[in-house]
């Protein structure tokens, strides 16, 4: 079942708000979309996902238009109403929405500054189209042609994301929206795009900061950001016996204990017999003895392996997902929350990306020529982690300061770009890939540009940017849970708090043999000791080779059988080769994540051409807007 919406505009045609929604019986729930309009000014509004923050919007409005009770997208016509188009620029949220203004014929398309849902547009004979599904614009094209640059700027994807940081989307007229990003349309065809979210405009240093003061604000700012997505239906929370997932069960349960007549958080746990993974059960029991309204949920995951593709149906998506292996341990997830009744669920995503120590201003050190300093600096790391000195100073300084040379070798300019199994680069081509096609789409530029987006001086701050690129979009939330009537809600992905973190300095963000600092001081007296300072977590690694091995021979049929070998991007021969060597543990994680990223084009490539002809789902409401009178 598909969530979202569609809004069709043309001249001297009405304006078309097409809603699709789920709703359940057996929750009372907020909805996911929800649609407003102002019949006397003619402007009308349609918002997937939720406003957060909503007192402090309606403080900024005239008494005379508070409305403490108006949904979400009604709160947006009235702050488009007090200050324009850059009122809705101040809006903070998990949300996708567009708003249409009658009286100027314009309409405006926006997502918050993460992505939380998508957003696409086109314009085709004087008609402007903007969906949250990529397929119902694809409907209204009377020629589909794929974008086959899209196709070589994902295969060269170095890291896991859910969308490419582009306008490009799979098919060459279609593109998106992209986060913290305002199109403005008109019917004629007019386009103009105003990105008004600018991360780097959040670095500014506060270095008279202390790591308890950073620790007290970081704090605040968390309660904040898990208190707005608790206030709606029942709540979920993955718990995992991390400190990421164990910090938001914690506050979200001390929330709900403050408020009256609230349902327990249903708390989410994955757990394993395999000797692996069955030590993060004892983790989980600690933060759930901590007494509280809280009912604990534990789902028997070892079958829940990776490429859980041919056991389960692949949920119709609309572009290539570069995680789709790991689809199984989202989707059982999923299931047990919708199981329980629940419409939000909490994840503990979003930490790592600034918290996490990455330790690369050794590299910068190195590129300043400050050879001692990288070499002290390496060898703290490397006495707290009980590592090698040289395996810290080539992995957080050299490699990252020279990723081409040091990643993939002098030969890599030789061989065209091309890297060699079973030590592929994050900026090589796979060598399956078909060199007419890799130097057609110039390949090899896109590694290097890819490199040296990623890793420029400072590379620190590089990572930090790419790090909140990587953390856009919710595949999950998109595929598996919106059709079950549910969202998935990041807290650590709050704007504000990821602002916070880019205005702090280095050596309140990493400290040799602390984890995280600023989390764990935050979560001082709220965590079980033991989670609070765990030093590491187990891999899933397992789970990677057990289900490629367990699904070989049909991820080889498909790969054989796939009409994606008219394209002429890949070799089929050579891929299945080195997937053959990867199941049998041949290649290190990194290097199966290109095979990864390559199997999920396929998978997704072979979906579309089967469902891209099937007819589309009717909306469960329309809205019609009168060309004449905009009511």
């Amino acid at each position: 079942m598909r969530v979202g919406f569609d809004v069709f505009s043309a001249l001297n045609e009405d304006t078309q708000f097409h809603v699709f929604s789920c709703h359940r019986d057996d929750v009372k729930q907020a909805p996911l979309v929800t649609f407003a309009r102002d019949r006397q000014s003619g402007i009308a509004a349609i918002l997937l996902g939720h406003l957060c923050y909503q007192d402090e919007i309606l403080l900024k409005l005239p008494q005379s238009m508070r409305q403490s009770c108006a949904s979400d997208a009604a709160i947006t016509i009235m702050v488009y109403c007090h200050n324009g188009f850059k009122g809705l620029e101040e809006l903070e949220g998990e949300f996708s929405l567009v708003l249409w203004d009658g009286a100027s014929q314009r309409l405006f398309a926006l997502r918050d500054p993460l992505g939380s849902w998508p957003l696409f547009w086109l314009v085709n004979s004087q008609r402007i189209a903007v969906s949250t599904s990529l397929r119902s614009l694809l409907a209204l094209l009377p020629e589909r042609s794929l974008d086959l640059d899209f196709m070589a700027q994902f295969i060269m994807w170095p890291t896991l994301g859910v969308e490419l940081p582009i306008e490009r989307t799979p098919f060459k007229q279609i593109k998106r929206v992209l986060p913290g990003t305002t199109l403005e349309m008109n019917p004629t065809g007019q386009v103009k795009s105003h990105r008004w979210w600018n991360w780097t405009t959040k670095l500014d240093k506060n270095n008279n900061i202390t790591l308890e003061e950073a620790g007290e604000q970081y704090a605040n700012l968390l309660r904040q950001a898990v208190k707005q997505r608790v206030q709606r239906g029942r709540i979920a929370a993955h718990l995992s016996g991390g400190m990421d997932s164990s910090s938001i069960v914690c506050i979200a349960r001390e929330w709900i204990l403050s408020a009256v007549g609230r349902s327990p958080l249903h708390t989410l746990s994955e757990v394993y017999k395999r000797p692996c993974l069955i030590g993060e059960r004892a983790y989980i029991e600690m933060v759930i003895e901590q007494g509280g309204p809280v009912e604990a949920h534990f789902i028997d995951s070892d079958n829940a392996l990776d490429f859980l593709w041919f056991n389960e149906e692949i949920p119709t998506h609309d572009e290539p997902y570069p995680c789709l292996a790991q689809f199984g341990m989202e989707k059982i997830l999923i299931e047990a929350a919708h199981q329980v009744g629940v419409d939000t669920i909490l994840t503990g995503i979003g930490s790592d990306q600034l918290l996490a120590s990455k330790r690369l201003y050794i590299a910068d050190f190195l590129r300043q020529g400050r050879w001692l300093a990288a070499l002290l600096e390496a060898k703290r790391w490397a006495c707290a982690k009980n590592q090698d000195v040289w395996s810290i100073l080539y992995r957080c300084g050299i490699q990252p300061a020279w990723p081409i040379l040091t990643g993939e070798g002098f030969g890599y300019f030789l061989r065209h770009g091309f890297g060699r199994w079973p030590a592929l680069g994050a900026f090589s081509i796979p060598p399956w890939v078909i060199p007419d096609f890799a130097r057609s789409y110039q390949m090899q530029s896109i590694g290097i540009q890819n490199a040296h987006t990623l890793y420029h001086s400072p590379a620190e701050i590089a990572a930090d940017l790419w790090a909140i690129q990587g953390s856009v979009g919710d595949w999950s939330s998109w595929y598996l849970a919106a059709p079950r009537g549910m969202h998935n809600s990041r807290p650590f992905l709050d704007p504000r708090l990821l602002s916070f973190c880019l205005g702090l300095p280095r050596s309140i963000r990493e400290i040799p043999g602390m984890p995280k600092p600023v989390l764990q001081t935050a979560m001082q007296g709220v965590l079980p000791e033991a989670v609070r300072t765990r030093k590491d977590k187990r891999s899933f690694n397992d789970n990677y080779c057990l289900g490629l091995s367990k699904h070989l021979l049909q991820l080889e049929t498909m790969v054989q059988t796939s009409g994606i070998r008219e394209l002429g991007i890949f070799d089929q021969s050579q891929l299945i080769r080195f997937m053959h060597q990867a199941a049998v543990g041949i290649g290190d994680m990194p290097t199966c994540g290109r095979i990864n990223i390559t199997l999920s084009l396929i998978a997704w490539f072979e979906q579309m051409t089967e469902t891209w002809h099937q007819p589309l789902e009717k909306p469960t409401e329309i809205h019609h807007l009168n060309y004449l009178l905009q009511i």
